[in-house]
């Protein structure tokens, strides 16, 4: 219900005398208003899949209920995303900020499973897939996450060569380097 309450006075500008009249009350009835109304809010039905699968939404990342599961999460937990070097390359991995040994880094689980993962950080992500499963890593509580895409590998142009393949460095000794030292 909606009261509106409009007030009535009388000013005299010579005087400066202000005078109560009286009032109006409109009442509204906003609660039938309300039922008939579209519902903004969305329900969410639980989710009930098992599988370990985290999907890449373009503000988002989704936890199915088993991938909530084996990271042992659940809401409020934060999460975390990052990288770590396999090779030439660098994969990324997740799990919650105590598995990475800081209570306070990543990003709070919500009631629906999902965690805000926006901007330069989604982006990354998504070069590799916006499907992703859970790996074990040789540490608890931490996970790889296999994409559904590769990545792809930076081309290095052919401008920039091996400084060392170019050189001819194998007829120099070192005492007939001379260097001038005082300038």
């Amino acid at each position: 219900m909606k009261l509106d309450i409009i007030f009535h006075y009388d000013v005299n500008e010579q005087t400066g005398e202000i005078v109560y009249i009286g009032k109006d009350e409109v009442t509204v009835d906003t609660i039938s208003e309300k039922k008939s109304s579209k519902s903004t809010k969305t329900t969410k039905k639980a989710d009930t899949n098992t599988e370990p699968v985290i999907t890449l939404e373009s503000n988002k990342l989704v936890l199915s209920q088993g991938a909530a599961d084996l990271l042992e999460v659940y809401e409020d937990c934060r999460i975390d995303v990052r990288y770590k070097k396999q090779g030439k390359a660098s994969v990324p991995i997740i799990g919650t900020g105590r598995a990475f040994d800081k209570e306070d880094s990543g990003n709070k689980l919500t009631k629906t499973n999902t965690v805000s993962y926006r901007g330069a950080a989604n982006e990354k992500l998504s070069a590799f897939g916006t499907v992703f499963k859970l790996e074990p890593t040789d540490t608890a509580g931490i996970f790889y996450l296999k994409g559904d895409k590769e990545p792809e590998e930076t081309k290095i142009p052919d401008e920039i060569i091996n400084i060392e393949d170019e050189l001819d460095l194998s007829n120099i000794e070192d005492d007939e380097i001379e260097f001038d030292f005082n300038l």
